[in-house]
């Protein structure tokens, strides 16, 4: 008992000698608790309920919405559709980077090298939505994709590759092949980074051994980069479970084989007016996330220099 309020005496008299710190992180930490925390809390307290605008009563249903979530076909071919867009895109967003970032560290003309890494940040300066409309106009029944097949093939192609729906595969691969050469930003600017505070010697040595290119790059420039890797693929699969951008810009109103979880609960909560449904949709995505990024981190290993510093 003695040495228990000892202990709370000798906390407190930290918290008194560092007063000015807490002072200083306390507006932080109350508007993280406001506007990050307590909305993450009330959306899990209005999973269950029954609200609507309409009905300013909230209506207890418990796990009602759970159960009518998991027996909805929409919500499922949501799902379906996220990881037929997410898996392809993680890939593309994690590796292409890297092999550009590579293509560049490896220029002998130092200047040129430059001239790419300043070129990788121009479509930074551009807001994405700008992007994406371009490519809205390049889909487009009477855009350039379509007229280089009609000139190609001599017949009139008219292929409507965002709403194809005796073809989804084609709006699956339209949706995957937006944004290409994917490498536009600062993701090859990070490998690059990584690559460039390799050891030189662990280079030279490795030169001296007879490490071919493939051999140096899998063996060497990987598994030392590979905070970068986890980086990417951990924001990654958080952004890709969230996302539903592409389906708002490039879309007036969505075909049901389009949706993903997060427009699928923008949908609930502003057109259909259940934001307690929405709310259900939201819990479900959370604990996804939360799966995924642990297994993505326990996958991928520590960092190979860890243990030798």
């Amino acid at each position: 008992m003695m040495r228990s309020a000892l202990d709370s005496t000798h906390f407190f008299k930290k918290i008194r000698k560092s007063k000015y710190g807490y002072l200083m992180v306390a507006p932080l930490m109350i508007g993280l608790a406001i506007f990050s925390i307590f909305p993450f809390v009330y959306g899990i307290g209005m999973s269950f309920f029954d609200i609507s605008t309409s009905n300013p009563v909230w209506n207890f249903v418990g796990f009602g919405n759970y159960k009518e979530l998991f027996n909805d076909p929409i919500f499922w071919q949501s799902f379906r559709t996220m990881f037929i867009l997410l898996i392809p895109k993680l890939i593309i967003n994690v590796f292409v980077p890297f092999i550009f970032a590579e293509i560049i560290f490896n220029l002998r003309n130092q200047k040129a090298a430059k001239i790419y890494r300043v070129l990788m940040l121009l479509p930074v300066v551009a807001p994405g939505v700008v992007g994406m409309l371009i490519w809205k106009s390049l889909y487009a029944t009477d855009g350039l994709f379509n007229l280089l097949f009609s000139a190609f093939s001599g017949n009139s192609v008219t292929i409507d590759w965002l709403s194809s729906d005796s073809k989804p595969f084609l709006t699956y691969l339209a949706l995957i092949f937006l944004g290409f050469p994917w490498v536009g930003g600062t993701n090859v600017l990070i490998y690059l980074s990584g690559l460039m505070n390799i050891n030189a010697e662990i280079k030279e040595s490795s030169i001296l051994d007879g490490c071919g290119t493939w051999r140096r790059i899998f063996a060497i420039d990987m598994p030392l980069t590979l905070g970068q890797f986890r980086y990417f693929l951990t924001f990654g699969i958080i952004g890709g479970l969230q996302d539903y951008g592409i389906q708002m810009i490039l879309y007036k109103d969505a075909p049901d084989y389009v949706y993903v979880p997060g427009y699928y609960l923008y949908r609930m909560a502003y057109t259909n007016d259940r934001s307690g449904y929405a709310s259900t949709i939201g819990v479900v995505l959370f604990v996804l996330i939360l799966i995924l990024t642990l297994l993505g981190n326990k996958l991928l290993k520590r960092d190979p220099t860890e243990g030798k510093r």
